[in-house]
């Protein structure tokens, strides 16, 4: 039986198109599969969209103490974007990023990115102030964000 050329293209796009839905759910999921339950999840607006993001904190290396992890975790639920914090974390994304990269990105991913900083920089901070800092790493936080 010979195939229509149409048909096999058809089919094709089927399958690619399954497979990037399978990628998708799976990039999507893959922090909460890898790493389980967010330690944090915030609603926030970015750029007038409804977004959630997601934190984890996990051990970089076999061994971390319960003092650092207790630091972390306690940092991680008592950072506030306030928009002062804010502000200064958007800031210093703006000026971690090339005229490229300032160009290509959305107003959203650049908003939505500069609030899971906030988040994100509070926790480092607070684990070197208490003498764990970020070059010694002992605990990474993961983050991910979806917007609306």
């Amino acid at each position: 039986m010979i195939v229509p050329y149409s048909r096999v293209m058809e089919i094709r796009r089927t399958i690619a198109l399954l497979g990037l839905t399978c990628v998708s759910g799976a990039l999507l999921a893959g922090c909460a599969l890898i790493h389980g339950p967010a330690d944090r999840v915030d609603e926030f607006v970015a750029a007038g969209h409804e977004c959630t993001g997601s934190w984890w904190i996990g051990d970089v290396r076999e061994g971390t103490s319960d003092e650092a992890r207790g630091v972390a975790e306690n940092a991680l639920a008592e950072a506030e974007v306030s928009p002062e914090v804010l502000a200064a974390a958007t800031n210093l994304l703006d000026e971690s990023k090339n005229d490229v990269e300032r160009q290509s990105t959305s107003k959203l991913d650049f908003e939505s990115e500069a609030y899971m900083l906030t988040v994100t920089l509070h926790v480092k901070d607070e684990l070197d102030a208490a003498g764990y800092p970020d070059i010694d790493r002992v605990l990474e936080v993961w983050s991910e964000h979806t917007c609306s």
